[in-house]
Order: structure tokens, then sequence, then C-alpha cells
């Protein structure tokens, strides 16, 4: 049975094989809370995987619109207006950011 520490809200903070301070709580291995403190990495690397991803499809979704849009198969005023406005509010970040990258080649330099 492993020892656990509390925060000041409940919350397991630590998971120790033996006592250290005397203030630690005995459970069982098998505990929901134990169990949950453990899987809490996993957790955490799968949402944060997840938010990845979806930073990876709002760019392919941002990308196929604009395709669509070249070629002519939708017209950019036919999207909602507040679509309009998330997608030219990136368009000009991003053109600002690629704006203010600097470069290592002269204009006249090719590679």
């Amino acid at each position: 049975m492993p020892y656990i520490k509390r925060d000041s809200q409940g919350n397991i903070t630590e998971l120790l094989d033996a006592p250290r301070t005397g203030d630690e709580e005995r459970l069982p291995a098998d505990n929901h809370e134990v169990v949950a403190f453990l899987n809490k990495g996993e957790d955490d690397a799968v949402l944060k995987e997840l938010q990845n991803s979806d930073r990876e499809i709002a760019r392919v979704t941002e990308d196929l619109i604009y395709l669509l849009v070249n070629k002519q198969v939708i017209l950019f005023t036919e999207l909602p207006e507040p679509v309009q406005q998330k997608l030219l509010k990136r368009e000009r970040l991003r053109s600002e950011l690629s704006s203010n990258e600097v470069s290592f080649l002269d204009d006249e330099d090719t590679i």
C-alpha cells in the first residue's frame, strides 16, 4: 500500500513507498484516487497531443478553404462573417510573422 501526500484541497500530490514526514496517508494501490494520480501524466500527454492535433487540423482547414476559394469552388464572401474575420486575422498575423523573419540571403542570392 502506497503512502500519499495531499495538498490543501485534498488532491494527491505525491505517492511514496515509505513515509517521510509522518503526515502521509496510506491507501490501497487500487484506490481510485491513486489510480487517477498515476494516470494523470498519461492524460496530460494525451491532452497535449490532442491540442497539437487541433492546431494542425485548424491549419489544414484554413489551407483547404483558401484552395477552394482560389479554384473558385466557393466565394470567400459566402463564408459566415465571423469565419471571414478569423481567416483574415490569421492571414494578417502570419504575414506579420513572416515579414519579421530574418533572411540570411540577399534579394539576389539563390540557393
